[in-house]
């Protein structure tokens, strides 16, 4: 067993030791790539392997980003190479996860040139499953370290691709389930067979309007007329330009002046 994570678009690492000198990418004489410098594992339990995966999983490299605590950074790969009579290669990819330009727009430079680096990958995946798919003959695998990495299971007659999508049920999580869907389709090449349904919405019953409330500065003249006379204050003496935003920016001393008679400064 052989675990490496790939960091960027050149950058291999290899996560079953702590310190290890660079790993990478050779091709070999049967078409398949190595991984050189990178440990290799012995496993022949179910137990070996699953400490293996734990280990290596401990290593990988993760970052807080604004909607995920602990995203991560890179590709995970795990190669097994069975051995027996008849020779077979499992590898399992955890990718990471592709993110929006929405929900990446306040990451620093830094985080934006990695979500940059790992939506690039995920699209040169999608580029030679569909390539695969159509039986083209020409495969662009070297686009990216990950499709390097699968280079014999896009060659290879008889080999075998399942990709498996993480969704989430939280109804807060609605949108993004759906682009995941969305891009999983498009990577396995039926994105054409998507149907989209809008649900038809009832709409509520109107409610009884309430009387819309004004502030005094937007009273006209008959409005500010019935408050004076709901308040009983018929001894304010108004012109037919007084209205609520003429008082409203009246002093104390002007309303006496031009309010009253008797320049009552109490009901002033």
């Amino acid at each position: 067993m052989q675990f490496v994570e790939l960091c960027g678009s050149k950058e291999v690492k290899d996560l079953l030791v702590k310190r290890s000198g660079e790993v990478k990418l050779a091709d070999d004489e049967d078409g398949s790539v190595r991984l050189l410098n990178a440990a290799s594992h012995e496993v022949t339990t179910p137990e070996d392997l699953l400490e293996g995966i734990m280990l290596a999983k401990g290593r990988r490299a993760t970052e807080a980003t604004d909607k995920n605590g602990v995203s991560s950074r890179s590709h995970a790969v795990c190669q097994i190479q069975i051995k027996g009579h008849r020779r077979g290669v499992l590898t399992l990819i955890d990718c990471a996860g592709s993110e929006r330009k929405h929900d990446s727009m306040y990451h620093s430079s830094e985080r934006q040139k990695e979500s940059a680096e790992i939506n690039a990958s995920l699209y040169a995946l999608k580029e030679c499953i569909r390539a695969r798919a159509s039986k083209n003959t020409r495969i662009p695998f070297r686009s990216s370290s990950l499709t390097r990495i699968l280079k014999e299971s896009f060659e290879r007659d008889g080999a075998r691709l399942c990709v498996i999508a993480c969704a989430a049920p939280n109804a807060t999580d609605t949108e993004h389930t759906m682009e995941t869907l969305k891009t999983v389709a498009s990577i396995v090449g039926v994105d054409d067979q998507i149907k989209e349904e809008k649900a038809h919405v009832v709409k509520s019953q109107k409610r009884e309007s309430r009387p819309v409330i004004l502030a005094p500065k937007q009273w006209d003249h008959e409005h500010l007329k019935q408050f004076l006379a709901h308040k009983k204050m018929n001894r304010v003496q108004l012109n037919e330009t007084h209205d609520g935003k003429a008082l409203m920016k009246m002093s104390v001393p002007q309303m006496r002046a031009h309010l009253f008679e008797d320049r009552d400064k109490e009901l002033a």
